[in-house]
């Protein structure tokens, strides 16, 4: 009992210390902003006050891009952190990385330092996403999240549907019904992650040449040749012409706020956002992303992560690098595994942070972490559950660039998915010629 009462007060404290001694210093920048970034500094104090000889310092930069343009550019003036918080889109660049010196991989810190923490401990969805093409695992998961539906029940209640829907067949059924209620049916935001690559994964579908990457280095995108994806653009496009679908541009907060101002039904975003919706929308839950049954066969796949790992830079000493072997192996234990995911809703990134959690009944209390955990855990998929793409951050600027013109009919769905393709693989070739 005293084991169980320590954990819960582990989970729902939240204070801010600091203490500044002859410690040798950790500098870790990230990319989260507001509470999260609130909660970065948070695990860092534990860790400092849970011992004397090492100081973190977290640092944020701005956003997932500002902080790899810093990170980069501090590396190239000799003034790099020792841990860096990079985002999915960079795991390509990063995992490349290990090469020309810049990243040292977890795995050759963990075995060089005889931290207890190893790879094995990492649940393999998230594991395989940061790791090189021989499954050496170089990023160390962090805040890993997936897109969810989110559900205003309220209003779902108000037109008379009981269920949320599975499949697009599915929402398509109830759509008009919601859309003549005054409501809007569907809200998403980020184009390039939930309905670009997660399209994918949630189809089991290859999304790039060479095995998404995992066998050869990408040349191309398949958007415009995967009939599914072509089909899926259409049904979007007809949403938005008939109002069953509304987009909001490319800000995320744009598409989230209608959502949460009780004006959709259904917005498609980040596991990691429920956190900033309880207590402001009274009555919503998180589900599965829906999947197009006439393309699965009625199978459900799973999704690929968003958030971010953190990485280890070259060029510090043996001394701060022991410091950061034992700050990996403090965040990696359990309990501050299941701290993190129950104050953000990212996911609990591994197996002895879910085990803690089913002991505990962690998710009989919070039901909306589960819908991550089952999502992400799916099992069945030919293609790698991840994918190795570089120069990724301007590849889903291309896609966001096609995406507006083609809901407002200024070009075709086959013309935007070309032009996706066609600057995704000038990017592609791009990156290669640094490896």
């Amino acid at each position: 009992m005293k084991k169980l009462v320590s954990i819960l007060v582990l989970l729902v404290s939240f204070t801010f210390t600091s203490n500044s001694y002859s410690k040798t210093e950790i500098h870790w920048w990230y990319g989260n902003s507001g509470f999260l970034g609130d909660v970065i500094i948070e695990i860092a104090n534990r860790f400092n006050d849970s011992q004397d000889e090492y100081m973190v310092i977290p640092t944020g930069k701005g956003s997932y891009e500002d902080n790899m343009a810093a990170t980069i550019a501090a590396f190239r003036a000799g003034d790099q952190p020792h841990y860096s918080q990079v985002y999915d889109a960079g795991a390509a660049i990063m995992v490349a990385q290990v090469k020309n010196g810049v990243v040292i991989g977890f795995e050759e810190m963990a075995d060089k330092y005889g931290i207890s923490v190893d790879a094995d401990n990492y649940i393999p969805g998230i594991k395989n996403f940061y790791a090189d093409e021989d499954g050496k695992m170089i990023g160390v998961p962090f805040n890993s999240s997936t897109c969810l539906m989110y559900a205003n029940m309220d209003i779902l209640n108000e037109v008379g549907i009981e269920e949320v829907p599975k499949t697009y067949e599915e929402f398509e059924g109830m759509a008009q019904k919601i859309a003549d209620a005054g409501y809007i049916p569907l809200l998403q935001s980020h184009s390039p992650w939930i309905w670009t690559e997660n399209f994918f994964s949630r189809h089991n579908l290859l999304m790039t040449d060479g095995n998404n990457g995992y066998d050869a280095v990408p040349t191309k995108t398949l958007f415009a040749e995967t009939d599914a994806f072509v089909m899926h653009w259409s049904k979007v496009k007809e949403w938005y012409e008939k109002g069953w679908y509304g987009y909001k541009g490319r800000a995320w907060g744009d598409n989230q706020a209608p959502f949460t101002n009780g004006e959709a039904a259904f917005w498609f975003g980040s596991a990691a956002s429920f956190g900033g919706m309880k207590g402001v929308l009274p009555n919503f839950t998180t589900n599965p992303i829906p999947y197009w049954d006439s393309v699965t066969g009625g199978k459900e796949y799973p999704t690929f992560i968003g958030g971010a790992a953190n990485w280890i830079l070259n060029g510090h000493t043996e001394e701060e690098y022991k410091g950061l072997a034992k700050f990996i192996e403090f965040m990696g234990s359990p309990e501050m595994d299941l701290y993190y995911h129950n104050m953000t809703g990212y996911a609990a990134v591994t197996k002895g942070g879910i085990e803690l959690a089913e002991t505990i009944n962690f998710y009989r209390t919070s039901p909306y972490h589960k819908a991550v955990g089952d999502q992400l855990g799916l099992e069945g998929s030919t293609i790698p559950g991840g994918y190795r793409a570089g120069n990724w951050p301007q590849i889903r600027e291309v896609i966001y660039e096609n995406v507006e013109p083609m809901l407002n009919g200024d070009i075709s769905v086959e013309k935007a998915l070309g032009n996706m393709d066609k600057g995704s693989a000038k990017l592609l070739k791009q990156f290669a010629k640094t490896l």
